[in-house]
Formats: structure tokens, sequence, C-alpha cells
């Protein structure tokens, strides 16, 4: 069951967001819980909006600086 809201989001079970993000176990989302993704309990049901639980996520991807390309002596 969906849950539209006001701002053009919607809420989804935990386990349909989960299998959306790559298939990950509940033990994962609970840690992401503790890091801060969204998510809110309605009648002991959890749930998670779509496009900002997605959203935290593209947040949290590193990018590392590339390597230094060494010069060349002349």
């Amino acid at each position: 069951m969906h849950i539209q809201l006001p701002n053009g989001d919607k809420l989804v079970p935990d386990a349909e967001f989960l299998k959306a993000a790559g298939d990950v176990t509940a033990r994962t989302g609970s840690t992401w819980d503790k890091q801060g993704c969204p998510h809110v309990y309605i009648k002991n049901m959890k749930y998670r909006p779509w496009n900002e639980g997605f959203a935290w996520l593209a947040s949290r991807i590193q990018r590392r600086n590339p390597p230094r390309v060494a010069r060349k002596s002349a």
C-alpha cells in the first residue's frame, strides 16, 4: 500500500524500498535508520518516502579524488 504525500512523494513499505535499493537486508535498513535515512511508523509498519529516501542514499555516495598523474621529466 502506497501513501501519497502532499509534496508529490509517496510512502512505500520498508520491504519494497529495500528491495528497490538493491535487495538489501532489513539489518542494512536498520543501519541506515541510525545514520539518518528518513522513515516513519504507521500502525506498526515502517514506511519510507520513495524520492527522499533515494535522495538520501545518493547523498551518501563518496567519490575519491583521482590519483595524481606523475609528470614526465624532460
